[in-house]
């Protein structure tokens, strides 16, 4: 291929990742987390989980709509850990049974996809794998039947729900020695993450590989966000991302998802973004700015306990320290507001005293910042769930419970907000 035929085929790409930001940006802003550069030696489009590599040749000679389906499925597989979750499973199969997985999900969302290429809904990545026939596939694989609906022991579900679309397995590619395709379906390959060793069983628990997982959760979550702000989100592209990574996540890190989420991110063309420069792409940057007012409550009442709070507050000074509140509002409350501080990023204190130890009311506290007119990015409520006295009204902005008592049940379950549940240790 001429300089001329692959600087096309690399101004070809560029173009359809912008029409994704605009027509699709669930999956345009995940593309702009990763490097693209032309690799002659892909057969389509493909991608580790650290980059998206695409033949220049195929590039030229696919229509626009085939590109931008490849990059959105590479990335989605990406979002759903295909990338890192193979282990010593064979390759070829596993390539197939991701496409099987992500093509109901891309259709969903208004992708076109090549006319034969196959969809299987509502079942995981390593369910395909098993009911493709294979020397592994086991007795009833390829036959149709109901998918094992709990998948493998130890595994995430790729969709918010597992079931059988009745489809019958297909066959894999390639015929008598030929080798199989990397990209059976001709919609993007999903290459094993550089992360680890990935034929070992322990592959996903490689340090590297871990890291790259964190990374993923993040850009997914502040991809969604992107997306809703847009009115532009796929709702079936939203329950089986946030069920495939919901059971993977400690409270850690599903307190830096929820606070990052406050700092509004978007695109600036202003410059390039300096990813892509290099394989001649001109792409925006995404940014985001520091977030307002972040909201922190703690309930003061009873016995806190003290390594907990220790543990949580060390992960809000952390995450504050990234995201930059303008403000970090901090309030005690047990029946009332018995202590309220403001603080920056800067001077966010190294421990806090507690100040109050009477009875529960979830109540005060809200009401105190409507008094005030306050409109925080974000709440976070430290309690251990033991009141059943809401506001009526959910407030105009997210609130998350942080609870580290026992799962709440009927009586006081909180009737709105996300929670997440913490133990010692």
């Amino acid at each position: 291929m001429t300089s001329r035929a692959a600087a096309e085929s690399a101004r070809r790409v560029s173009r359809c990742v912008t029409a994704l930001i605009a027509e699709q940006p669930f999956f345009g802003s995940l593309a702009l987390r990763l490097p693209i550069r032309p690799d002659p030696s892909r057969e389509t489009l493909a991608s580790d989980g650290s980059e998206i590599r695409y033949d220049p040749a195929w590039v030229a000679e696919t229509g626009a709509d085939s590109v931008k389906t490849a990059i959105a499925r590479v990335v989605l597989a990406c979002a759903l850990k295909h990338h890192t979750r193979r282990g010593d499973r064979d390759p070829a199969r596993w390539q197939h049974a991701s496409q099987l997985v992500t093509h109901g999900l891309l259709r969903d969302a208004g992708f076109i996809l090549p006319p034969d290429a196959e969809a299987w809904d509502g079942i995981s990545v390593e369910q395909a794998y098993d009911r493709l026939p294979g020397p592994e596939s086991g007795e009833g694989a390829g036959d149709g039947g109901d998918p094992d609906p709990g998948g493998e022991a130890g595994n995430d579900n790729d969709a918010a729900d597992t079931g059988d679309d009745g489809a019958d397995a297909p066959s894999l590619p390639g015929n008598g020695d030929a080798p199989p395709s990397a990209d059976p379906a001709g919609t993007g390959e999903v290459m094993d993450s550089p992360g680890g060793d990935a034929t070992g069983c322990d592959s996903a628990e490689a340090p590297a590989t871990v890291e790259q997982e964190q990374a993923w959760d993040e850009a997914m979550h502040q991809a969604l966000n992107l997306a809703r702000a847009q009115g532009k989100l796929p709702g079936a592209v939203a329950e089986t991302v946030r069920s495939a990574h919901i059971s993977r996540l400690d409270w850690r890190s599903l307190l830096r998802r929820f606070m990052t989420d406050a700092a509004k991110s978007d695109y600036t063309w202003s410059q390039p973004n300096r990813r892509f420069i290099d394989s001649g792409l001109y792409l925006p940057a995404l940014h985001s700015e520091a977030a307002g007012t972040i909201a922190v409550m703690i309930d003061s009442s009873g016995s806190l306990p003290s390594d907990l709070l220790a543990a949580f507050w060390t992960e809000i000074r952390g995450i504050a320290g990234e995201i930059r509140p303008e403000t970090l509002l901090l309030l005690q409350v047990d029946t009332e507001v018995r202590e309220a501080a403001e603080h920056t990023a800067y001077d966010l204190p190294q421990e806090i005293a507690i100040r109050g130890r009477g009875g529960t009311d979830f109540r005060p506290g809200f009401e105190w910042i409507a008094e005030r007119g306050i409109a925080p990015a974000v709440c976070l409520y430290f309690t251990d769930l033991e009141c059943s006295h809401y506001p009526k009204a959910e407030p105009p902005y997210p609130v998350l419970w942080v609870n580290w008592g026992a799962p709440p049940g009927e009586w006081n379950r909180e009737p709105w907000g996300e929670r997440i549940d913490i133990a010692a240790g």
